[in-house]
């Protein structure tokens, strides 16, 4: 196994269920890779896609599609171009929706649930701001990873604020 890129936007991206790790052939270079993702957003049945192309835009280009489906709007058209056509998403419920502070798109960092964020010592903070955007009602006790109601943290690259997305089944 050789280096892997890494991605800002996604920093713990092998630790994702996002990175198959097996033997497969990129459907965009043609080389034999040993770690891949099998999500685009693309009229072409995209199955295979090195880490390599999809940090350098190859994949994007080639099969002119997307990586992340929604996300909140940053003034930096790179910064946009960077998230979706060179960052692999994550897995949710109803297509992934990435959050921005400062200006700039957060780092996402995995799925998690209340008792998750209580143990990281930030279910308070997370919890009254997304509280305050009037989204699911009681998310805090439904809040469960990997479950019918899931959460994803996202946090600040500029500022170091965590954030809360909620999706559901």
């Amino acid at each position: 196994m050789g280096s892997r890129p890494m991605f800002k936007y996604h920093p713990n991206l092998y630790n994702s269920e996002m990175v198959t790790f097996q033997e497969g052939v990129c459907q965009c270079c043609g080389k034999p890779v040993d770690a891949y993702i099998q999500n685009m957003y693309c009229v072409e049945d995209v199955d295979c896609i090195c880490l390599d192309c999809v940090a350098s835009g190859d994949a994007s280009e080639k099969f002119d599609g997307d990586f992340v489906q929604f996300a909140e709007p940053v003034s930096d058209p790179a910064k946009t171009e960077e998230l979706f056509c060179r960052t692999p998403g994550y897995i949710s419920w109803q297509g992934e929706y990435w959050l921005a502070c400062c200006d700039d798109y957060c780092a996402f960092l995995g799925d998690v649930g209340t008792r998750e964020l209580e143990e990281l010592g930030i279910a308070d903070e997370v919890f009254a701001e997304y509280d305050a955007r009037d989204e699911y009602e009681d998310a805090r006790l439904y809040l469960e990873k990997g479950g019918s109601m899931a959460g994803y943290l996202f946090r600040c690259l500029h500022c170091g604020k965590y954030h809360l997305w909620v999706d559901t089944d």
